[in-house]
């Protein structure tokens, strides 16, 4: 599916989650208690992006200065904090959850690792050089070094 595909999906899925969330969360623990935690969530959001948010952007910025668009990964140092932060400020909880996994480092390897995997995959698929068969449409070959070595003449015949 196409990278637009997913943005209109999300656009259109993620506040309605949000919505649902919002709803049985309150339901469960209380309307005053909800609109709380949904307020400090952002507060903290806010304050996290005020401590953290200058030197992790002028990594950033030094990053991409020195790498150009390549250094958009979510290792870059800083990076994954900053979009953290401004996933607590967004409101909902869980685009709040979201942005509290971005610091844990076991996540960002995780989320980091599937997202190099998709892009490895989505650039197989463009690449035309890549042809994927199924397991009866190709079988294993000898190596290169090893079929040149054992390699004779054909004869006239075998040809």
């Amino acid at each position: 599916m196409s990278l637009v595909k997913w943005a209109f999906i999300g656009v259109i899925l993620l506040p309605a989650a949000e919505l649902v969330t919002f709803i049985l969360l309150a339901l469960t623990i209380g309307w005053l208690w909800t609109a709380a935690l949904f307020v400090g969530t952002s507060a903290i959001g806010v304050l996290v992006l005020r401590h953290t948010g200058r030197r992790d952007l002028d990594r950033f910025r030094a990053a991409l200065s020195e790498n150009g668009v390549r250094a958009i990964r979510l290792d870059t140092p800083g990076l994954a904090k900053m979009i953290g932060g401004i996933l607590l400020v967004f409101p909902g909880f869980i685009t709040d959850v979201l942005g509290a996994l971005l610091f844990l480092p076991q996540f960002q390897r995780w989320a980091a690792g599937t997202i190099g995997r998709v892009r490895r995959k989505r650039r197989a698929a463009r690449d035309p050089s890549v042809i994927d068969l199924t397991p009866n449409e190709w079988r294993q070959m000898p190596d290169a070094i090893e079929d040149a070595n054992e390699r004779k003449p054909l004869s006239p015949r075998e040809r």
